[in-house]
C-alpha cells in the first residue's frame, strides 16, 4: 500500500472533520480510537480507518458518505484474489481480467458490458 494512497483517505478525513468543526480528540472519543490513532491515519501514517468505525464515523461526520470511504480505502489497498483450486478457465478469466486493469487498457463501452454481465455481486 502506498503511502500516497493512505495520504488520500486521511487527508479526506481531516477536512472533513475539520470542515464539521470537530477536534481530532473529540471524534476519536467518539469513534473508539485513541487520538494518535486517528492522528496518524489522517496523515497517512497508517492504513485507513478499519471498517468497523465507519457507521460511528458516518454519524459523527455526516458529510461523509460510505461509497466514498469504500473507494478511498479501495484505492488504498491492493486487491488480492485467492485462486488457488480453480479451474484453468477461471484463472486465466481472473489474470487477463487484472493485467487490463492495470494497464488500464479496457475501453469504457467494454466495461459497461463486463459490469451488465457480472452485475452486482451482493445481489
Amino acid at each position: 500500500m502506498s503511502k500516497k494512497t493512505r495520504h488520500e483517505f486521511g487527508r479526506f478525513l481531516r477536512e472533513q472533520r475539520v470542515a464539521a468543526d470537530i477536534s481530532l480528540r473529540s471524534a476519536a472519543t467518539k469513534l473508539g480510537v485513541s487520538a494518535v490513532y486517528l492522528g496518524e491515519v489522517e496523515r497517512g501514517v497508517r492504513p485507513p480507518l478499519k471498517e468497523k468505525h465507519w457507521d460511528k464515523l458516518l454519524k459523527v461526520i455526516p458529510t461523509i458518505s460510505r461509497n466514498t470511504l469504500e473507494r478511498l480505502a479501495a484505492d488504498a489497498r491492493p486487491v488480492q484474489l485467492d485462486l488457488r483450486g480453480a479451474s484453468p478457465h477461471y484463472q486465466d478469466l481472473a489474470l487477463s481480467l487484472s493485467r487490463r486493469i492495470e494497464s488500464r487498457n479496457i475501453s469504457k463501452d467494454d466495461m459497461d458490458k463486463l459490469m451488465a454481465i457480472l452485475g452486482d455481486a451482493d445481489e
